[in-house]
C-alpha cells in the first residue's frame, strides 16, 4: 500500500489574449463615397413644386385718360418750276422829218422789239411827230429790266428812239419745293411711330387729332389705360387687352392644401 504524499501541488494558470483581427475600411469609404454622391445631388437638384400656368380673361380697370403730342417737321419734295418772264416798257419815237414814217411790229433795237406797228406823223413848224408804241425785251429774265433811256437810238437823221421810263416786269426762272400730300402722309407716320413709342402699357384704342402747321405735322393721341387685378400668389408673364377684358398668361405653385386629422 503506497502513501500518499498530503502536500499541496501548485498548478500555475496564464491566460493570454488572443489580437482580434482588424475590420476592412473599403465599407466605410464606399459608405462615405455614396453619402457624398447623395448630398451632390441633393444640392445640384433641389426639390421644385410643380408649377401650374393659366390664361385667364379678367376685367379692365379704366385708368385716367393721358394724352400724348408729337410733331416731326414735313420735308417738302414737290418741285414747281416757274419760266423766266419778259420784261416790257414802251418806246418814244419822235420825228424831225417831213415825212410820216410807219414803225413795223416786231421793229427790232438795241434788245427791245415793238409789240406793233405805229405810225409816227412827220415834223412841222410847231415840232417833232411823236408816237408812243409797246415794246417788249428780247432777252427775258431779270437782265431785260431796263433802267430809263438805255434805248437812246438815232433812225436815218430824223427818226429818235428812247425809253424814256424803264422797263420792268422781266424774272429769271426758278423752281420752288410745295407739300405733298405724300409728304404729310410720311410726316404722319413718323409722328404715330415716335408716339407708339411713348404710350407703354395696355390702353384702349387712342384717338388721334391732326394738326398741320406751316412746316409742322402735329399729331396728338388721347389713350384711356386700363389695370387688372389677380390673386397675389400668381405671377403675371403677359397680358393682352382684348375688347372690355385682360387676357392674362399667369404661373404659380399651388398653395398646400392643410389636411385636419382627429
Amino acid at each position: 500500500m503506497y502513501q500518499v504524499d498530503d502536500k499541496p501541488e501548485t498548478i500555475h494558470l496564464y491566460v493570454v489574449r488572443e489580437e482580434a483581427a482588424r475590420p476592412s475600411v473599403a465599407p466605410i469609404i464606399l459608405s462615405l463615397l455614396v453619402l457624398s454622391l447623395l448630398l451632390t445631388l441633393s444640392i445640384a437638384i433641389p426639390y421644385t413644386q410643380p408649377v401650374t400656368r393659366l390664361a385667364l380673361r379678367v376685367p379692365a380697370v379704366p385708368l385716367t385718360i393721358k394724352r400724348f403730342t408729337a410733331s416731326v417737321a414735313i420735308v417738302p419734295t414737290g418741285v414747281r418750276t416757274y419760266p423766266a418772264t419778259t420784261a416790257h416798257g414802251v418806246l418814244t419815237i419822235t420825228n424831225g422829218s417831213i415825212i410820216a414814217q410807219i414803225i413795223p411790229a416786231g421793229f427790232t433795237i438795241q434788245g427791245v422789239a415793238t409789240d406793233r406797228a405805229v405810225y409816227v406823223p412827220a415834223g412841222n413848224a410847231d415840232g417833232y411827230g411823236k408816237a408812243i408804241i409797246p415794246a417788249h425785251a428780247l432777252m427775258s429774265g431779270s437782265a431785260g429790266n431796263l433802267p430809263a433811256l438805255a434805248i437812246n437810238a438815232v433812225i436815218g437823221s430824223s427818226v429818235y428812239i428812247r425809253n424814256l421810263s424803264a422797263f420792268y416786269g422781266g424774272q429769271d426762272a426758278y423752281s420752288v419745293k410745295y407739300v405733298t400730300e405724300q409728304n404729310r402722309q410720311t410726316a404722319t407716320v413718323q409722328a404715330r411711330s415716335q408716339l407708339a413709342s411713348e404710350v407703354i402699357g395696355l390702353h384702349y384704342p387712342c384717338g388721334e387729332d391732326r394738326v398741320e402747321s406751316l412746316r409742322n405735322m402735329i399729331v396728338t393721341w388721347r389713350c384711356q389705360f386700363v389695370t387688372f387685378r389677380v390673386p397675389l400668389y400668381m405671377h403675371v408673364s403677359s397680358a393682352r387687352f382684348v375688347d372690355k377684358n385682360v387676357i392674362v398668361s399667369v404661373w404659380f405653385i399651388a398653395p398646400v392644401e392643410r389636411i385636419w386629422v382627429k
